[in-house]
């Protein structure tokens, strides 16, 4: 899969694991990347949260998780990850999807490459729709999603929910 600035998306095994974690401990806020366990930093909770999450995801759309990681890469570098994750209580074939990047790729265009690679994907999986959730004051973010065709609506709690209808 390829994008038009050379973005690819490819599947994450044991090896591309490795390096997406050696990207985020490097190049990201552990926070970005996986949820809050085990308190501060990259601690041992938090990566085995991470080579599980990504282990489950490998089995796809389809498998157990109902949920698909590819690694980002831009060129030859790894540049982050994205996902689905399929909806069930939709009313419509619907999947969440979810970005990061490493500091050093952001602003580059390859976000958005990569965020059209993933819907591409969700509409070969027969999805009519992807959602996504930011934060308010994530402008970068809302301007991408927008960029994609996501409707905005902000909500209470200071987050803000893009819906693409595929």
């Amino acid at each position: 899969m390829s994008g038009s600035t050379d973005v690819t998306l490819a599947d994450v095994d044991e090896a591309v694991a490795d390096r997406l974690l050696q990207l985020a401990k490097r190049d990201a806020s552990p926070d970005e990347v996986a949820p809050p366990l085990g308190g501060p930093g990259w601690n041992l909770e938090r990566t085995a949260w991470f080579y599980g999450y990504h282990r489950t995801a490998a089995a796809g759309l389809d498998g157990p998780a109902a949920e698909k990681s590819w690694a980002v890469f831009k060129g030859t570098h790894i540049a982050g990850s994205v996902r689905l994750k399929r909806d069930p209580a939709a009313g419509v074939p619907s999947a969440e999807t979810g970005i990061w990047l490493g500091r050093s790729f952001r602003s580059r265009g390859i976000g958005g490459a990569a965020l059209d690679l993933v819907l591409a994907e969700a509409r070969r999986a027969g999805l009519k729709r992807v959602t996504a959730r930011t934060l308010s004051g994530n402008l970068s973010a809302q301007r991408l999603l927008t960029a994609a065709g996501a409707a905005l609506t902000h909500d209470d709690d200071g987050t803000v929910l893009a819906v693409v209808d595929l």
